[in-house]
């Protein structure tokens, strides 16, 4: 059996001579030393050689998947794996020696593995009697023609118009569109692309009528009944019996003194102010709340999504109420924070969503057409790229962006989302702020049942940004790894980052 170590010689003299015992000692603890820090010094070195071996694995088993897509037999993508990982693992150098990749396939899930044994020669463990270190990889992809839905998410809160972000967005996201689809790709609804656009609020579209509440309102009759129905019905879309118009609530004055002016007496009557009259859009919505508010169940009972109702302080001084009734009656109501008036989630961005489409003109007809204004409600983003990509949403969307079932076999799912800075804004009505609902949607998709992939982009991203209790900012936190997450400090820079991503959610289609 070999010895570890070895003493450096007998020494009889010294067994006999003062301090023999030490000198004994240290002979047999020095080689010991140095027998171990050899072995920590190859193993070391073992580690990188394998780490390189599994990458050059990767890279050959998805060459093989891609050559097997293209119609290869099973003979000829054999040895195109074992031909490609040789070439890969020779360049290695450092005398690693591995068997031919064993390669095998799986005709049910199109699946192909690749397996290999390899050797690493020691240097300093040879002294010992220890001449290599052996260790195995394997690697999986498939290789079936595969289906892929994605969501960007744009941020164009009013920070986008600073140092030309706005415009330098528009040109990786068109990059980014001309990768995943590339005009020699045959359009057959394999990849598909939805995009959401988000400040403070979010443009429904033409489905703000699907996705929200809505009531028909008679004739209020008093302040008190309209008072009660403000406070029950101002999530909801509220339609004018009479008009068949959508309106919201608001006072407006009547004053007793001679000389009427803000700081007169007043007295207040609720009244109603119809959308139509205002400069408010009427597809504006809001968050969900309550208990499906971190979920993407379809919109229904106790799961609408919020509309996007201005909001009157009937409790205000009678100054502020005089600010705001001005605002709505004279200035198209379109104020934020005006007094006891607040107009701001009541206008949106001029675009509504993009359902799940493989036509290139109308993704980027959305994503040229992109202004930028307002705060910056990165939860909602999040929220409406799920919705997007989700099945629950199906009856919501056309029947041909209909998002494909969770884990599908040969499918794959991605959300992008961007953002320049913090999550700054929520609804009144929220229970939580935009931080803490966000990283509540992002543990919702990221759930083993969905297993949605999601990416996220930094733009000039400030270093003092909220950030969780671990230190992680919020895109850190939503990536589905530390490598799904980048930052772009420039435009040109944000340009890869947006082909990179591209060209990694191509190879979710290959690899699992």
């Amino acid at each position: 059996m070999m010895r570890l170590c070895r003493p450096v010689t007998r020494l009889p003299a010294l067994r006999s001579a003062e301090g023999g015992n030490v000198a004994m000692i240290t002979a047999f603890v020095i080689p010991c030393i140095l027998a171990l820090t050899g072995i920590a010094i190859d193993l070391q070195n073992t580690v990188r050689q394998k780490s390189k071996v599994q990458a050059a694995l990767d890279s050959a088993v998805l060459a093989g998947a891609l050559g097997r897509q293209a119609g290869n037999t099973a003979a000829e993508t054999t040895l195109d794996v074992q031909t490609y990982a040789l070439a890969l693992f020779t360049d290695q150098g450092g005398g690693l020696d591995c068997d031919p990749v064993a390669v095998t396939f799986d005709e049910t899930n199109l699946d192909i593995l690749g397996t290999v044994r390899c050797r690493q020669p020691t240097y300093l463990s040879s002294l010992i009697g220890h001449d290599e270190l052996e260790f195995n990889v394997a690697s999986t992809s498939t290789y079936g023609v595969g289906k892929l839905d994605v969501a960007f998410i744009f941020d164009v809160s009013g920070s986008m118009n600073s140092y030309n972000r706005l415009a330098q967005l528009k040109t990786a996201a068109v990059a980014a569109v001309d990768e995943l689809l590339p005009d020699s790709r045959e359009r057959d609804g394999t990849v598909r692309l939805a995009i959401a656009s988000y400040n403070h609020s979010l443009n429904a579209g033409a489905y703000i009528g699907a996705v929200t509440e809505t009531v028909t309102l008679s004739a209020d009759g008093s302040n008190s009944t309209a008072l009660s129905r403000y406070n029950s019905h101002n999530t909801k879309r509220m339609i004018d019996q009479d008009s068949g118009k959508r309106f919201f609530y608001y006072q407006s004055g009547t004053c007793s003194s001679w000389n009427c002016g803000k700081y007169s007496s007043w007295s207040w009557d609720t009244k109603r102010r119809f959308f139509d009259d205002t400069g408010l859009a009427d597809a504006c919505v809001y968050e969900r709340t309550g208990t499906q508010a971190a979920t993407d169940a379809a919109p229904g009972s106790g799961a609408w999504i919020g509309a996007g109702n201005p909001r009157w302080s009937f409790y205000a001084g009678s100054s502020s109420k005089y600010d705001g009734w001005q605002n709505v009656e004279n200035q198209n109501a379109t104020g934020y924070g005006v007094g006891a008036y607040e107009g701001r989630h009541g206008t949106c961005m001029p675009s509504g969503p993009v359902p799940l489409t493989e036509d290139k003109t109308v993704l980027k007809d959305h994503v040229n057409a992109l202004v930028a204004e307002g705060g910056t409600a990165g939860h909602l983003g999040i929220a409406w790229g799920w919705y997007l990509v989700s099945p629950e949403w199906a009856a919501i969307w056309p029947e041909a962006s209909e998002p494909l079932p969770y884990r599908q076999p040969q499918t794959s799912k991605a959300v992008i989302l961007m953002t320049d800075g913090d999550f700054n804004i929520e609804h009144p009505t929220a229970s939580r702020d935009s931080f803490r609902q966000s990283m509540d949607l992002c543990d919702g998709m990221k759930a083993s049942s969905r297993r949605i992939q999601i990416y996220t982009v930094g733009f000039q991203v400030p270093s003092s940004v909220q950030r969780t209790g671990d230190g992680r900012t919020i895109l850190e936190y939503c990536a589905t790894s530390p490598s799904h997450a980048f930052s772009a400090d420039s435009g040109e820079e944000l340009i890869e980052v947006y082909r990179s991503i591209a060209r990694s959610i191509s190879d979710l289609r290959l690899k699992e």
